[in-house]
């Protein structure tokens, strides 16, 4: 599950540990625990405008992940403890802002939904090869956006009169 890494005087020690019994001294050594087992990462509540202006929010976007055990020291070192905020959390903001200011409502909502999920991943993915931090992404699950519920109202209008001019025909 996890491989702990050690500070002696602040300086990242070059060697990590696992299960058993270690010891550290205290007042000169710190020490953290890196998951190397598949985790999800939950990034809550990512607002973004669409092309034509309108705001939706993703109340969750889950990322299921994994860092290399090989990785941990080296990802740590450039990347800090936290490596995961900057290389899931803040890249789902970005990924995401990029996707809705590209599409309409539309295609944020119905016609390109269903591809979202998938390009997160490749784009998260395609960023952390490129930057050589280990992390392996092996899913991506995307709530529903939510809408506002104005433009919510107009658009089931829209579809009850479209299938109701389907059953006329």
């Amino acid at each position: 599950g996890h491989l702990a890494v050690y500070w002696r005087g602040g300086a990242l020690l070059n060697d990590t540990a696992g299960p058993g019994y270690h010891l550290k001294v205290p007042g000169l050594d710190d020490v953290a625990e890196v998951q190397v087992t598949l985790q999800t990462d939950s990034v809550e509540n990512i607002a973004c405008g669409t092309s034509g202006g309108v705001t939706v929010y993703f109340d969750r976007i889950e990322v299921v992940n994994r860092l290399r055990p090989d990785a941990v020291l080296a990802t740590v070192r450039t990347y800090g403890i936290n490596y995961d905020k900057i290389w899931i959390f803040d890249k789902i903001h970005h990924e995401v802002n990029q996707f809705c200011s590209k599409h309409s409502l539309q295609e944020v909502y119905i016609d390109k939904f269903d591809q979202l999920d998938e390009q997160l991943q490749r784009a998260l993915q395609e960023a952390c090869t490129e930057f050589d931090t280990g992390v392996s992404i092996i899913a991506v699950r995307v709530t529903k956006p939510r809408i506002p519920t104005e433009i919510m109202r107009n658009f089931e209008a829209v579809e009850a009169e479209k299938t109701r001019l389907k059953i006329a025909l």
